[in-house]
């Protein structure tokens, strides 16, 4: 038996190591989908892609993983 504040730190491992990364890849899918679905960008779409960005953020760093580099900042980089 998991003594009770281990359990508590169990489910919190558990709801950002499972729970975070699948709400992000849920959050972008939303978007783009709402995205493909106007044929625009609107305030709702960038909304849930910011959230997705954010959420999977937050579980890479819980995770110890490094940022990553956006793009825009890499395509700066290589042209100087």
């Amino acid at each position: 038996m998991i003594p009770l504040l281990a359990r508590k730190y169990l489910y919190r491992y558990l709801i950002v190591a499972i729970g975070l990364p699948i709400l992000a890849r849920l959050l972008a899918f939303a978007g783009q989908s709402l995205e493909k679905r106007t044929g625009k960008y609107n305030v709702v779409s960038k909304g849930l892609k910011s959230a997705s960005r954010f959420a999977q953020k937050r579980a890479d760093k819980s995770q110890g993983k490094k940022e990553r580099k956006s793009r825009h900042t890499l395509g700066q980089a290589g042209s100087r």
